[in-house]
């Protein structure tokens, strides 16, 4: 159906009041009474001339009555609350027309409302009955096409490896109320809705919503009424196999008029599923993935990055550079490129360690420009951009990380981390939210918890978090941490011994001690009280 956009002036807003009463007499809208108080809250921005400003912070704490505290960095409820609108409207215009011939829609991308008039659909063309040839020879003819098409993908990959997207494709089946209750029906309406919504953030798989051939899993979802609250049951199968690779059953208790909270549960779940070191990838680890092919290289990319032993170091390498040559077109392996380029440029200085930081800078551009919406391509960019001292790009890289997946630890953490280093108020909460989130985090994010406590004179917490950020190869920093933190907390001979270490690495911190946070981008007032931490066991 054609639809012509509509600016509200005086002679409509009695018609958009009438849409506005058909939309909230709907069941489904009586159902959900915060879908309809965002409703209205967004038709009265937007007439007021308001709409096109509106902000996930005013929605959150004007619309859905959340504390004025409330961090729309970290937290992504209102824009998915949103979505979930849109899904309502939807689902409303599809079987009731306008009431007064105006829809009132939120289309993506914003949070203004658009008021859309109805035009009339031009009439159906006459299609001819089918004839008996045509019928006779189709199957010959679908025949013949799939061969085409199996030629034609052949010709356009040149048989590169590089250009056969081989990462997991997951069929997310609908969720099923076990019970005919009405709102349970709508809940795992809404369930496999969010659900969906939060897995299509993660860019390292792909999901579809009808069985098609080569999908690798299969998502099934059911809910049942229990005493209490609503019993989930979710389980990922193996279409490969046959073999349940994850379940999971949790009792879920009403929330907000609501019979349990569907955003928390889509979150976690998809969090648990999609994750870098989540069910999925860690399956695809036992499946013996070649590493010369997208899938097999990022796999090897993201283990190394998590401990990121040296022997490791050549095949990840090595493959990323071919993974970039062969398909010079692919987001993620520019963006792994930058990953390296900057590793490389922390080992160096002055004006070759700022060129090849320009180097890496531009590789993640280029990531960026290849993919606008991964957060991975964004991380590229904060991280380089942080390393240049372009601190204004650097955090609008972080926060474009937590817009596009806000439930991606890896990523979560790296950001959290490089804002506490930035010296940014919320950088410790958005890293806290990511270890909520996260099976294993690496060890590597409690430097970041350790940073954030030196930045608050905090000894006990800076001890714990240097305390589980050691491994028996990591680098001497993991050491002057720790002999920071013993110092601060008057265990001088401690600390004395973990220094001595450092120097033992690297004797040239015996002259220089405060190099040590070189590779480091930290806030001047970080950096300061480091100093200050540092002199009690250094005694530069």
């Amino acid at each position: 159906m054609h639809h012509d956009p509509i600016h509200p002036g005086d002679a409509v807003r009695r018609k958009v009041d009438a849409e506005l009463e058909a939309i909230e007499a709907d069941p489904a809208f009586q159902r959900a009474p915060v879908m309809r108080r965002l409703l209205r809250f967004l038709v009265t921005e937007t007439l007021a001339g308001r709409g096109d400003k509106l902000k996930s912070y005013a929605i959150a704490v004007e619309a859905l009555g959340r504390e004025a505290d409330f961090d729309p960095q970290t937290d992504s409820y209102p824009r998915v609350q949103v979505a979930r609108l849109r899904k309502l409207l939807d689902a409303h215009y599809a079987h009731a027309a306008p009431a007064g011939g105006i829809q009132i829609r939120v289309p993506s991308g914003g949070y203004a409302v658009e008021f859309v008039g109805e035009a009339p659909a031009p009439p159906a063309p006459e299609i001819p009955g089918p004839k008996a040839s045509t019928v006779r020879y189709a199957a010959l003819g679908v025949a013949a096409l799939a061969v085409l098409l199996a030629a034609l993908f052949l010709w356009r990959t040149g048989g590169n490896p590089w250009r056969v997207r081989n990462f997991p494709t997951i069929y997310l089946a609908p969720a099923t109320a076990l019970d005919a209750a009405q709102p349970q029906r709508d809940a795992a309406v809404d369930l496999a809705a969010s659900l969906g919504e939060g897995l299509d953030r993660f860019t390292a798989i792909d999901v579809v919503r009808t069985p098609s051939p080569g999908t690798d899993y299969r998502i099934d979802t059911t809910l049942r009424a229990v005493p209490g609250g609503t019993r989930i049951n979710i389980t990922l199968t193996s279409l490969g196999t046959g073999r349940v690779v994850w379940s999971r059953s949790g009792l879920r208790a009403p929330v907000e008029g609501r019979l349990f909270d569907v955003d928390e549960v889509a979150a976690t779940v998809s969090a648990r599923l999609a994750q870098p070191s989540g069910v999925i990838h860690n399956d695809g680890d036992q499946r013996d993935i070649d590493i010369d092919t997208p899938y097999g290289c990022w796999l090897a990319l993201r283990a190394y990055w998590r401990m990121m032993p040296p022997e490791d170091e050549p095949a990840v390498r090595g493959c990323v550079m071919k993974w970039r040559a062969g398909d010079p077109k692919s987001a993620m392996a520019h963006g792994a490129r930058s990953w390296f380029m900057a590793q490389d440029a922390l080992k160096l200085s002055g004006k070759e360690r700022a060129d090849l930081l320009a180097q890496a800078h531009g590789e993640a551009l280029k990531s960026v420009e290849l993919q606008p919406n991964d957060p991975g391509a964004q991380y590229s960019v904060m991280r380089s951009s942080l390393y240049l001292g372009l601190d204004r790009q650097a955090r609008a890289a972080a926060d474009r990380v937590v817009y596009y997946n806000g439930n991606n630890p890896e990523f979560m953490a790296g950001v959290g981390m490089f804002k506490i280093m930035m010296g940014d108020a919320d950088g410790e909460a958005v890293l806290r939210k990511a270890l909520s989130l996260h099976a294993n985090p690496p060890q590597w994010v409690q430097s970041g918890l350790f940073f954030a406590a030196v930045a608050r004179d905090d000894a006990d917490a800076a001890l714990s978090a240097a305390e589980d950020f050691q491994s028996p190869s990591g680098p001497p920093l993991q050491h002057a941490m720790l002999a920071m933190a013993l110092a601060r907390a008057g265990r001088a001979a401690e600390a004395r011994g973990e220094w001595d270490r450092v120097v033992a690495a690297d004797p040239h911190y015996a002259e220089n001690p405060e190099s040590i946070f070189d590779p480091l981008p930290l806030a001047p007032h970080v950096l300061e009280r480091s100093i200050a931490w540092l002199r009690l066991v250094s005694g530069a």
